[in-house]
C-alpha cells in the first residue's frame, strides 16, 4: 500500500475516516512526477492569488476549505492553541460554524454556496466520525446527518456508510439509500458511485461510463466527473464528450503516493501525489511548482493557496488557461 502523506487529508481505515496532519517541514515539496504535459505556476496565477491573501502567525494554522465562485465568501478552518474553528467569512461578516477543543478535528469540509457539510473526530487516533450539515442562510446550529464523510451539491449530501449509498435532502432533512458501493458523487441529476471497480448508479448509467474500470477516487462539480484509474492516471468525462479522456498521468515508484484526492470545478482539477497539482481540462496541461509556498487546491469556485505563512484564494474564472505543451 502506498504511503499517503498530504497536507490535510482523509484516510479511510476499516470504513472509518480520520484526519491526517501535516508533519513535513514548511519548505518541503515533492519532485514533479508528471508524465503528461507539465507546466510551471503562471505569474498571472500568482498575481491573482496575491490580490486576496492573508499572512498568519507562526502559532496558527489556517486553511481555506471552501469558497463561492467569486472567492468573496470563504470557509476557513483555523487552529490556534487548543481550538480548531470553522468559520464562514463574507467581506466583513463572520459566522462561526463550529469550534472544537483539544485534539478534536474538523475535516472533510464541503460547500455548495449555501450548504456546508463537514465531519469531526474527537482525536486523530479515534476513527469515530460525526458528519454535520449547516445552512449558511439561517445561521443556526449544525445538524448531525450521519457518520461518514459527505460531499454536497445543490442541496444534496451523499456518502457511503458500510457500502450503503446515502442521499440526504438537506432542505427536507430526508435520508434515502439508493444503492451499494463507495466514493459517491453528484453528477447532473444522478448519483454515481464505485462498485467492484466499475461505476454504478440508481438511474441508467451513461454509455461512455460503462467501460471505465479500476476506479478509485471520484469527484464531480455536477458537470464534470473525474476519477483516478489505478495509481497513475486521472480521467474525466462530461456528458457532451463522446468518451472519457485521460487528463493527467504520473510515473510511480514503490512506497510513493499515487494520484489521490481529486477536486474539480469548472475547467480545473486539483489533485495530490505527495504534493499539489492542478490540471486544466481545456489544454490538457498540469501545473506543478517546486515552490513550497504555493500549495494550491480547487475549492468550489476558487483556487486556494497555503504554504509558508500565507493563505489566499482567487476566483477560477480570473485565472488564465494553462498553455499546451
Amino acid at each position: 500500500m502506498r504511503t499517503l502523506i498530504v497536507l490535510a487529508a482523509i484516510t479511510v481505515i476499516s470504513g472509518c475516516a480520520a484526519a491526517v496532519q501535516n508533519d513535513r517541514p514548511p519548505d518541503y515539496t515533492a519532485p514533479d512526477k508528471l508524465v503528461s504535459c507539465s507546466v510551471g505556476l503562471p505569474q498571472q496565477w500568482k498575481d491573482e492569488l496575491a490580490r486576496n491573501q492573508t499572512e498568519v502567525g507562526s502559532h496558527e494554522r489556517v486553511t481555506i476549505v471552501g469558497a463561492d465562485e467569486n472567492a468573496e465568501t470563504t470557509l476557513v478552518r483555523t487552529k490556534r492553541n487548543q481550538t480548531t474553528e470553522l468559520v464562514l467569512r463574507d467581506n466583513d461578516k463572520r459566522q462561526q460554524v463550529m469550534a472544537v477543543q483539544g485534539q478534536a478535528q474538523i475535516f472533510g469540509v464541503e460547500y455548495d454556496g449555501r450548504w456546508v457539510t463537514f465531519s469531526t473526530t474527537p482525536h486523530p487516533e479515534n476513527h469515530t466520525v460525526t458528519t454535520y450539515a449547516w445552512d449558511s442562510r439561517n445561521d443556526g446550529a449544525p445538524v448531525r446527518i450521519g457518520g461518514s464523510v459527505a460531499v454536497v451539491h445543490n442541496g444534496k449530501a451523499v456518502w457511503s456508510d458500510n457500502k450503503s449509498i446515502h442521499v440526504y435532502d438537506l432542505a427536507k432533512k430526508k435520508d434515502k439509500v439508493v444503492g451499494e458501493g463507495t466514493s459517491p458523487a453528484l453528477f447532473g441529476d444522478a448519483v454515481i458511485w464505485v462498485q467492484q471497480g466499475k461505476f454504478g448508479s440508481e438511474t441508467p448509467l451513461p454509455e461512455p461510463l460503462k467501460d471505465a474500470s479500476a476506479i478509485a477516487s471520484v469527484a464531480s462539480d455536477g458537470r464534470t466527473l473525474v476519477w483516478t484509474q489505478g495509481d497513475d492516471e486521472l480521467h474525466g468525462w462530461r456528458s457532451d464528450w463522446a468518451a472519457p479522456r485521460q487528463l493527467a498521468e504520473i510515473k510511480t515508484a514503490p512506497m510513493t503516493e499515487g494520484i489521490v484526492f481529486p477536486r474539480v470545478s469548472g475547467d480545473f482539477v486539483s489533485w495530490h501525489s505527495e504534493s499539489a497539482y492542478v490540471t486544466d481540462i481545456r489544454s490538457g496541461a498540469t501545473m506543478h511548482t517546486t515552490d513550497g509556498a504555493y500549495l494550491v487546491e480547487v475549492r468550489g469556485g476558487a483556487l486556494t493557496r497555503e504554504g509558508g505563512q500565507i493563505v489566499a484564494s482567487a476566483p477560477l474564472w480570473s485565472l488564465s488557461p494553462l498553455p499546451k505543451c
